[in-house]
């Protein structure tokens, strides 16, 4: 699909309105690529969050929707050095019945193996319901329209290693009131991997010792660094991308968030994508206290963190 190689998934997984729907308080099963259970010991940080969403005319908030739909960001790290294990996980959806009847999901699942600056390997899987709407009237023309009860999903599925990386993404259709934690959403959306998926591979010389960074790996890393600016290379889906990230200056109070503006720059297509987060105002915060980016033009929308 088009939208694919401009913006690459992790591009896409912006340009979504999102469900929370049954079962969003709790991710699906952590796995790790054989599918074996990931030990209990671990350190985990668990973050839900509230969506609001901005209807825009010629960049002008014309229209406010409270709670939307909501999200869920976790990051889970067990042993330590060369043993270390993280995963790294993104998900949100939208609610048909605060959102004009729009039934958007996505997640995404980053499983790490090796040391933070130098993964061995990195393993990741992600849904989302396709999402065509382009502009304001095309949204209105998609919620009027008759519902058929199934919608169009596509998957992404992908392995970096040393040098190198394969990745193949599917479309299929599923049941359109699935929410993002269903397991037989997960289950299909699995199964189109095994006999119709078109493996893509590339080489990456500039990292020969190590697996080329994946997103939500190389934003962790740049956030746990504390700088000012801050930039770094990641692949997805056979294409390479830039993350740059510049933080304001920090507040002397503890209490006082940190904003931090990034960009996605496409190094092919040269397509950027914006966004904006703001994380606690203390050393490894890495898990926003909120964000917000602008997936059309005409809608902006902003996640902010629950209590507890």
């Amino acid at each position: 699909m088009e939208e694919y190689s401009r913006r690459g998934f992790s591009g896409f997984l912006l340009a979504l309105l999102f469900r929370p729907g049954r079962g969003s308080n709790v991710a699906p099963p952590q796995t790790n690529p054989a599918g074996t259970a990931v030990a209990s010991t671990s350190r985990t940080t668990v973050r839900r969050y509230r969506a609001d969403a901005v209807i825009l005319i010629f960049g002008i908030p014309i229209y406010r929707l409270a709670a939307v739909g909501g999200g869920q960001v976790s990051v889970e790290e067990t042993g330590e050095g060369a043993q270390m294990r993280r995963t790294l996980f993104f998900a949100a959806g939208s609610d048909p019945k605060r959102a004009h009847g729009f039934k958007r999901l996505g997640w995404i699942r980053e499983v790490v193996l090796g040391p933070g600056p130098a993964p061995v390997e990195v393993d990741y899987f992600g849904v989302l319901t396709s999402s065509p709407e382009e502009s304001l009237e095309h949204a209105r023309k998609s919620i009027a329209a008759p519902q058929s009860g199934r919608n169009l999903y596509s998957a992404v599925n992908g392995r970096n290693t040393a040098g190198h990386s394969r990745s193949a993404v599917t479309h299929f259709e599923f049941t359109a009131d699935a929410n993002w934690a269903d397991q037989a959403l997960i289950a299909q959306a699995r199964s189109t991997f095994e006999a119709n998926a078109r493996w893509r591979e590339t080489s990456w010389p500039a990292s020969p010792d190590h697996a080329p960074p994946t997103f939500l790996l190389q934003l962790a890393t740049l956030l746990q660094q504390r700088a000012r600016r801050a930039a770094g290379p990641y692949v997805y889906n056979e294409q390479e991308y830039l993350l740059e990230l510049e933080a304001s200056p920090r507040s002397a109070s503890p209490a006082a968030p940190v904003a931090v503006r990034g960009r996605i720059r496409n190094q092919r297509t040269r397509y950027v994508t914006a966004f904006r987060l703001w994380t606690e105002n203390s050393p490894g915060a890495i898990v926003p206290v909120r964000f917000e980016f602008q997936p059309r033009a005409f809608l902006r929308l902003t996640f902010e963190a629950l209590p507890g």
